[in-house]
């Protein structure tokens, strides 16, 4: 009878979820509740901004790159494998691009991004230099850009970038032998 008498004493005691506080106070059923937070932890006036952002401590962020062309055509995208000093796979893109004046130098980023998947996606990128302090006439001007990039794996489409737009998606790719 004692064993059933202390069993049952451990298991009334061992069912109290009590906390005792560490200062002293009453017990609570948990922690006691904390004003959390605080009701005015931080001031009310404005930060004052760190180096590297705007007034107001919005953080820097770059505008987009612009896009000086005002339109484009004539894009075409081929997969070099012909025999010869460089033999491997190398993509080749083609277009033609318009800019609103004179003196702009369009040229293609050497580098280009592929997006894994089947099938898997090019993106090129057009860069545009504006004509500095040289005279440009006023006529739209169209230039012819090209450029090969060595190719590791074959792609399903290109797109041809130019700052935030998109001129271009090539879809069908020819492969020359």
């Amino acid at each position: 009878m004692r064993r059933i008498l202390a069993a049952a004493t451990l298991l009334v005691l061992a069912s109290c979820n009590t906390y005792q506080d560490p200062y002293g106070s009453q017990p609570y059923p948990y922690p006691a509740p904390s004003p959390y937070p605080a009701p005015s932890p931080y001031p009310q006036e404005p930060y004052p901004s760190a180096p590297g952002q705007y007034p107001g401590g919005q953080p820097y962020q770059p505008a987009p790159p612009e896009c000086l062309i005002t339109s484009s055509r004539d894009w075409t995208a081929w997969i070099n494998r012909m025999p010869g000093p460089n033999n491997g796979p190398m993509l080749v893109v083609t277009g033609k691009v318009v800019t609103p004046t004179g003196g702009y130098q369009v040229a293609f980023d050497r580098y280009m991004q592929i997006r894994k998947g089947y099938p898997a996606q090019a993106f090129v990128t057009l860069n545009v230099a504006g004509p500095g302090d040289s005279p440009a006439s006023q006529a739209q001007v169209t230039h012819d850009v090209r450029w090969e990039w060595p190719l590791n794996q074959p792609v399903g489409s290109v797109i041809v970038r130019c700052g935030d737009k998109t001129l271009a998606e090539i879809t069908r790719i020819q492969t020359a032998f």
